[in-house]
């Protein structure tokens, strides 16, 4: 799907110091240092998934790892300080539980993205019914959540699995913005493998009340002190 009139073309991100704001805009290629971490983790996730190893194989891996997460403890800070989840301008925006959905389009009320699922996120032999609301709540969520919106949380996602959704192969994702009644944001979603509708969505996101964003506000500075 592609649109002359995208709402942002590039994004602009402190990659040491994001934040929860999220410029919705097409992603982007990164070789900088933690793009390549979360890389080599997502790596990992699938070498694992992959293997049969052997006792000692494993008992040599589960020691690199400890040896792994002995270093990152280091650096390790609170939720809004991290950089996990927060790397708008990447592919799965610097998580590694989720794939890495690219998004290709973005507008006030439509965006499109892609995503390749690996053995990873397998369920036997096609994508796990449980990685398709992940991928659908990422790419609705901020779509919900862009355009100059106020903050809204996810109600629900009733997903509709139409066809298995194949590994190794991409899927084209796409979202749409419905409608605002008062507080309640109506959304929808569709997923293909080719002509083929893997699954699609409707989904409700719900306006934060005033004094729920004051609370959250309040939240956010006091785990900043």
């Amino acid at each position: 799907m592609k649109d002359d009139n995208p709402t942002q073309s590039t994004a602009t991100v402190d990659i040491w110091n994001p934040s929860w704001d999220d410029p919705f805009c097409p992603t982007t290629d990164s070789g900088d240092e933690y793009a390549d971490l979360i890389e080599a983790l997502r790596e990992v996730q699938e070498a694992v998934t992959r293997s049969r190893p052997s006792p000692s194989g494993a008992a040599g891996a589960a020691d690199a790892l400890r040896v792994i997460a002995r270093l990152m403890r280091e650096f390790e800070v609170d939720e809004d300080a991290q950089i996990s989840g927060k790397r708008w301008d990447l592919a799965g925006h610097g998580q590694a539980l989720a794939p890495k959905l690219h998004i290709d389009m973005v507008t006030e009320t439509t965006a499109s993205g892609r995503v390749t699922i690996g053995r990873f996120h397998s369920g036997r032999y096609a994508m796990n019914g449980g990685v398709t609301p992940l991928i659908f709540d990422e790419i609705l969520a901020r779509l919900a959540n862009s355009a100059g919106r106020p903050w809204g949380r996810t109600a629900y996602l009733n997903v509709n699995f139409r066809a298995p959704a194949p590994l190794h192969a991409e899927l084209d994702v796409t979202a749409e913005f419905v409608g605002q009644q008062g507080r309640k944001r109506f959304m929808r979603g569709t997923m293909y493998h080719g002509d083929v509708l893997v699954a699609d969505v409707d989904g409700l996101w719900v306006e934060l009340k005033p004094e729920q964003t004051q609370n959250i506000s309040k939240d956010l500075e006091g785990s900043n002190r």
